[in-house]
């Protein structure tokens, strides 16, 4: 009995000792997979002064963008207006009635 319960033991251990390796090797191949990953991300190679500069430089166009877009509408809402007041115009003409200013 006791030299069964050893051989368990010892089994048990083995087993154990194995799965650990197994695990192991797992996480350093997942590590190591990971770092690869990492490594690859865009701007991984630029130190933060650089990053910091090209983020400047984004915002900049940013804002840059923005003024144009609401230049943009801005002279869209005008050309809208334009328009209605052709339009209504027009259309007052054509059917007889008179605008009330």
């Amino acid at each position: 009995q006791a030299e069964y319960t050893k051989l368990l033991i010892d089994s048990e251990h083995q087993r154990d000792v194995q799965t650990t390796q197994l695990l192991g090797q797992d996480i350093l191949a997942k590590s190591a997979a990971v770092d690869d990953l990492v490594a690859k991300l865009p701007g991984m190679n630029r130190t933060r002064q650089i990053q910091m500069e090209r983020i400047n430089e984004l915002i900049k166009c940013n804002h840059d963008v923005t003024r144009e877009l609401e230049d943009a509408y801005g002279v869209a809402r005008e050309r809208r207006e334009e328009v209605r007041a052709a339009l209504e115009e027009s259309t007052c003409l054509a059917l007889g009635v008179e605008e009330d200013t």
